[in-house]
C-alpha cells in the first residue's frame, strides 16, 4: 500500500502511555473512571482520555470510538503517540445458533472484518486471530459490520454456517491496524442482545444479568492491567 499523505503524528497529540485500555462506549469509560478513581479526564480528537495508576505503573484510558472509521483514527492516532498494547472492552450481540445469556463476557478467539477497513488498509485477508482477555468464556468468532441495523435473516444463517457467533462493529479491524503497527489487541466482550433461533432480537441491556455483567467486565478490565501480557 502506498504511504498515505496524512500521517496522525502531523497532527500533535498529546502523549499516551504505551499500556491502553479502550472503551468503545463513553459510558463504560465514565463507569470505570469511577471505579479506578482515575485522573481528570481530558479530550484526546474524537475520543476522551484519562489515565491511572496501579503498582507503580501508569495506564492510559481512550473512550468513546463507536464504528470502524472512528475506531480507526482514534486508534492511529494512539499509536503515533506512544501507544502500543490496547485492552478492549464493549457489547456485542449474540448471533450463534446456541443459546448465549445476556450478560455473559466472552473473549473471541477469531474476528471476520465486513467493515472494509483491513482491505483499506492493505490487508489480503478479512479474517484475524485475536489475543484473547481471561475471560470466563470464549468463543469462536465475531463479526464487525458497519451497522447493525442491516442485519438480516440470510445473514444469520451464513454467519452461524462460518462459526460466529457475535456482531460488534469494531474488533476485527482494529486487531488489523495495531498489529500492522507492532502493537497487540485483546478484546473482550459483554453479551447485550440475541438473535434466536426463530430469528428474533432481544435487546438485553436493560436486565439485571446485563447489569452483573457489565460490572464483571470492568472488574475484568481492571485485572487485565496487571497481566503479565500487558506488563512485558
Amino acid at each position: 500500500m502506498d504511504t498515505p499523505i496524512i500521517q496522525p503524528s502531523q497532527f500533535g497529540f498529546p502523549k499516551l502511555e504505551k499500556k491502553v485500555l479502550l472503551f468503545y462506549m463513553l459510558r463504560h469509560f465514565f463507569m470505570f473512571h469511577e471505579k479506578i478513581n482515575g485522573s481528570k479526564i481530558k479530550s484526546y480528537g474524537l475520543a476522551k482520555r484519562f489515565s491511572f495508576e496501579k503498582s507503580g505503573v501508569t495506564y492510559s484510558v481512550l473512550g468513546g470510538m463507536v464504528g470502524a472509521p472512528v475506531a480507526a483514527i482514534i486508534v492511529e492516532n494512539a499509536l503515533a503517540s506512544g501507544a502500543e498494547s490496547f485492552k478492549a472492552f464493549g457489547t456485542a450481540g449474540w448471533i450463534g445458533k446456541t443459546t448465549c445469556e445476556t450478560g455473559s463476557l466472552m473473549a473471541p478467539r477469531t474476528g471476520k472484518d465486513e467493515t472494509g477497513m483491513v482491505k483499506d488498509y492493505g490487508g489480503e485477508s478479512d479474517v484475524v486471530s485475536f489475543n484473547s482477555l481471561n475471560s470466563p468464556t470464549s468463543c469462536h468468532g465475531i463479526v464487525s459490520v458497519n451497522s447493525f441495523y442491516r442485519l438480516t435473516r440470510e445473514k444469520v444463517i451464513n454467519y452461524r454456517k462460518q462459526q460466529i457467533e457475535m456482531i460488534d462493529m469494531e474488533a476485527a479491524p482494529l486487531h488489523y491496524i495495531i498489529t500492522k503497527a507492532g502493537g497487540k489487541f485483546s478484546p473482550i466482550f459483554v453479551v447485550s442482545d440475541y438473535v434466536d433461533n426463530n430469528y428474533h432480537w432481544t435487546d438485553g441491556t436493560k436486565t439485571t444479568n446485563f447489569q452483573k455483567g457489565l460490572e464483571k467486565g470492568l472488574t475484568v478490565m481492571e485485572t487485565a492491567s496487571q497481566s503479565a501480557e500487558m506488563n512485558d
